[in-house]
């Protein structure tokens, strides 16, 4: 088989994968096109768009004199597999998550200014509170400083502990950032797209907590900011 119609057979496959997919068939028009023109296929899009052309040309005037008009490279052959891979096997999230046992992670009974020195230390923004093992909020730097506003606090007490702050942990007290449960199925894409939403009521999502059910209530497997997906694909 020439590369023309290894070529052909390639973006064949890609098509059919992408018709499944979507859940389609291809009088939906072109599966590809569809694909493109998504923000999943963004990262593809201008070598797509390539391929598209390839394809078209190859299909209606592929040879001259027995000749094939055009050869294309093996570098866009491959190009068609990786997108395939990536359709067939998307990237999941949590591969690019904090790992639960690399996390920071509190109890009721420490004390306050010893996860916050951590937190600095390792360079952690916000941590989840966890009791017996079951997830029971999230402490962070605005925690703090909703409590000290709340209270009239000027200087952390060294004896306070994460419990002290119990009534500002939960996600939903979190006065200016919101928290998401995702389940380990969730992919790259899903955890990119959910973090360049809008804010909701002037809330930005700060961190994706990657659940074994994808509950608040399920067991934590990883941590996600937006600064782990960044510019990743």
């Amino acid at each position: 088989m020439g590369r023309a119609e290894d070529f052909l057979e390639r973006y064949r496959i890609l098509e059919e994968e992408l018709i499944q997919k979507y859940d389609t068939d291809e009088k939906s028009g072109s599966p590809v096109v569809r694909f493109i023109a998504d923000k999943e296929g963004r990262p593809f899009r201008e070598k797509l768009n390539l391929c598209r052309e390839i394809r078209n040309f190859l299909s209606h005037h592929s040879e001259l004199d027995g000749e094939p008009l055009v050869e294309p490279s093996e570098s866009i052959i491959r190009f068609l597999d990786e997108v395939t891979d990536y359709i067939r096997k998307p990237p999941l999230a949590l591969s690019y998550a904090t790992q639960f046992g690399d996390i920071l992670k509190a109890g009721p009974k420490n004390k306050a200014v010893t996860v916050m020195k951590k937190m600095q230390k390792q360079g952690f923004s916000h941590v989840p509170v966890l009791q017996d093992g079951q997830f029971i909020g999230v402490f962070s730097i605005g925690t703090f400083f909703s409590f000290a506003l709340n209270n009239n606090l000027a200087v952390l007490n060294d004896e306070m502990l994460i419990e002290d702050f119990s009534e500002l942990l939960l996600p939903d007290r979190h006065e200016n950032e919101r928290f998401l449960f995702l389940p380990e199925s969730a992919t790259l894409f899903e955890v990119k797209n959910e973090f360049e939403k809008r804010s909701q009521r002037s809330k930005r999502l700060a961190v994706i907590f990657i659940t074994n059910n994808g509950s608040i209530n399920g067991r934590i497997l990883g941590m996600l900011t937006p600064w782990d997906v960044i510019n990743e694909h």
